[in-house]
């Protein structure tokens, strides 16, 4: 197992940092073009963190909007991974104003996402949604697997949509989608987070229902090789 970096954020010892509830949910345009202009406008460690492991895993899971951009969004990919899938998440530290690090995932090319994208057979993502209710449309490029996703979580009872209409995922420059048999996007709604952050058997449940999907599906392609 190869671990390839972990950097902890000097802003997680301030609490105001950290409490910003949805409202660094970003609604309207990047105000950056990729990673490379927003880390050179900021200090990671302070504005930003990041946690990447390359675990030799066929499935990559992603929170590229974690910390106070998309709350929960982290929590839940850590969950997945555990400690035997690769992991990267992104985690933005500016409080209320943590909007402005969201990249879009078809434009987010932080190298070492990239490659643990690159290196995988599965991609799996979370990212947070601002429709009304409590449930998750799963999309992403690999409709199979999402289709396992959603079957899982239905099992597991909670409310999965797919294919995502609205929030599809299935463009080939979608982190989540690198990976050589593509993706899958999970859209949740804020309240739908909100329940599973306070929650923790909630928690365990959704999570364990997609690494059970991932399993299954890599199982069944291995197979098929």
């Amino acid at each position: 197992m190869k671990v390839l970096k972990f950097i902890l954020p000097c802003a997680i010892l301030f609490s105001a940092a950290c409490s910003a509830g949805d409202a660094g949910l970003r609604r309207g345009g990047d105000f950056y073009p990729g990673f490379a202009a927003l880390k050179a406008s900021h200090t990671e460690g302070l504005d930003y963190s990041r946690e990447f492991y390359d675990r030799g895993s066929p499935v990559s899971v992603f929170a590229i909007h974690g910390g106070d951009i998309e709350n929960t969004t982290a929590r839940l990919a850590r969950r997945v991974a555990s400690g035997d899938l690769n992991l990267y998440i992104f985690n933005g530290w500016l409080g209320r104003k943590s909007g402005r690090l969201h990249v879009t995932a078809t434009r987010f090319d932080d190298p070492d996402a990239v490659r643990l994208a690159a290196s995988a057979v599965l991609g799996v993502s979370f990212h947070a949604q601002v429709d009304r209710g409590a449930w998750v449309c799963v999309g992403g490029a690999n409709q199979k697997a999402a289709a396992m996703v959603a079957k899982r979580l239905d099992y597991a009872g909670f409310v999965a949509v797919t294919p995502c209409e609205r929030l599809p995922g299935t463009s080939p420059k979608n982190i989540v989608n690198r990976p050589s048999a593509g993706g899958v996007q999970l859209e949740l709604t804020l309240r739908l987070l909100a329940s599973l952050e306070k929650d923790e058997e909630e928690l365990a449940k959704f999570s364990g229902a997609v690494r059970q999907a991932a399993f299954e599906f890599t199982s069944t392609a291995a197979k098929k090789q």
